[in-house]
Formats: structure tokens, sequence, C-alpha cells
């Protein structure tokens, strides 16, 4: 089940990646690759915000596989 957990983790977290990616190559596209960097500016705090969020679920899903894998090797000792 943890194995599981963590593989579903990293395929959501490289989905959310890759539509962060995505989002940056389109904004290149449309205003021009400044643009594009600017989001990428530390002081841009909303898009911080909203990539934490895109990435969050990922983040999360690991987080907890890496703690059932845990709980299962403590309880089979």
């Amino acid at each position: 089940m943890a194995r599981a957990v963590i593989i579903f983790g990293w395929t959501v977290l490289g989905l959310g990646v890759a539509l962060v990616l995505l989002g940056l190559a389109g904004i290149a596209m449309n205003d021009g690759l400044w643009a594009a960097i600017q989001m990428l500016s530390p002081f841009n705090v909303m898009n911080f915000i909203a990539t934490v969020i895109t990435l969050a679920p990922g983040i999360a899903l690991i987080t907890w596989g890496q703690k059932l894998k845990e709980k299962q090797r403590t309880q089979g000792n």
C-alpha cells in the first residue's frame, strides 16, 4: 500500500511540475520570455502561492507514503 501511494505521489508531483512548466511556456509564447522570467521572481507572491498549491498534493502523498512505509516497518518487527 505504501509503495502505491508513493508512486502515485510522484506521478501527481510530476504532473504538477509539468503543469507549472507548461504555464511558463505559455506565458513566454504569449507575452515574451521576460514575462515568464518575471513570474519566477521571488517577490511574485501570488505565483509562489499558486505553485505551492499545485505541487502540494504530490508532496503530501509522498510524505504520507513514507510514513506508511515506516509504520509498516515498525509493525513488522
